[in-house]
């Protein structure tokens, strides 16, 4: 192993040694450019605990590994939200200490000043649960001995307490104010087919069946770095064939018809998130409606399907959620007063 000053006349250092991996195999690494010797072991120091299988590394190599083998695994989106939780919420407490010697105490003291902030229930519990995944990453891969969450309930809550929507009455009385043709179309493909905004505004003119009355989800748009990008839909059941009532199935087809010689392979609609998303706010002030989330639509979608009487199964497969269970996570606190429906008619049969 060698520390050592490069000859190009830089001034700079290179790290030169060789190390195990977790299968013991024997490798060399050879890195270059440090500013100071300091910096040229610290390197090297940190990276053979990394690839060594040794909780001994500091949490924040912890993380790169963490981060590189979610690469591999989740979606694109879902990395670049985890990065910013644990640069701003995460790292700036755990970072430089070594990942063994992370207590209970300090996971408790940290939770004590996530509460103090004022992040939503949801989010303290988002936050909470990346930080209890890395731990269990490190305790499955790395022969952490036990994770130090686990020692402290949870914080913030899975779900919001209030969920937002509109009835098929307010509904009505807001899509009645907006004018422009694309807006209107897509408010519409939200509210009476309960598609997230991304499935809707990455959807493609060969998508709409009007013969068969049906849309088809194969795909999600999301915004970059200025840019729009295609990718695949959430999960595996997220890709889907929803059927449109006829109301939005002429007007898809009117709007379609109005385009320049519309290919199958075409945008259907081509407004940005943020503006679909502002002018929703505008039209329930117009209305005079309270305002709700874009996403709100998904929710006024569901709840009016379960206030018609259909099955969480059926909702779940047009939804496109995981199981049923996501299904009556989510909308559970709607269907109390279902339960007096099945005790009056099962009285009516008595």
């Amino acid at each position: 192993m060698a520390v050592k000053k490069m000859t190009d006349g830089s001034g700079r250092w290179y790290a030169s040694f060789y190390y195990k991996d977790s299968f013991g195999a024997t490798h060399r690494k050879k890195k270059e450019g440090f500013a100071t010797k300091r910096e040229a072991k610290a390197f090297e120091d940190s990276f053979v605990k990394q690839h060594s299988g040794s909780c001994n590394m500091s949490f924040q190599s912890l993380y790169e590994q963490y981060m590189q083998s979610g690469k591999a695994r989740l979606r694109e989106a879902t990395i670049r939200k985890k990065a910013h939780i644990f640069r701003d919420k995460i790292l700036p407490t755990f970072g430089d200490l070594p990942v063994s010697s992370i207590t209970p105490l300090m996971i408790h003291e940290w939770q004590t000043k996530m509460m103090q902030t004022d992040y939503s229930q949801t989010y303290l519990r988002t936050i909470n649960n990346d930080l209890a995944a890395i731990f269990n990453f490190a305790e499955k891969y790395y022969g952490l001995e036990r994770n130090p969450c686990r020692h402290e309930p949870r914080i913030g809550k899975r779900d919001a307490k209030v969920m937002q929507f509109w009835t098929v009455e307010q509904y009505k009385q807001a899509i009645a104010v907006v004018t422009d043709p694309e807006l209107h179309a897509i408010y519409q493909t939200l509210f009476w087919t309960g598609m997230r905004r991304g499935e809707c505004l990455a959807l493609t003119v060969g998508d709409i069946d009007c013969k068969a009355k049906t849309i088809s989800i194969s795909k999600t748009r999301d915004r970059r770095g200025g840019k729009d990008v295609i990718t695949p839909p959430k999960t595996e059941n997220s890709i889907r064939t929803v059927t449109m009532p006829d109301q939005l199935c002429e007007e898809l087809q009117a709007y379609i018809k109005r385009m320049y010689r519309p290919a199958g392979s075409d945008m259907l609609f081509h407004r940005s998130p943020s503006n679909v998303s502002t002018y929703l706010g505008t039209a329930a002030d117009r209305a005079g409606l309270p305002r709700i989330r874009l996403h709100d639509l998904r929710h006024s979608h569901a709840s009016m399907l379960i206030e018609i009487g259909f099955s969480p199964l059926l909702i779940a497969e047009r939804l496109g959620h995981d199981s049923v269970d996501t299904t009556l996570r989510i909308y559970a606190h709607l269907y109390p007063d279902k339960q007096a429906d099945v005790a009056a008619k099962l009285s009516a049969l008595a």
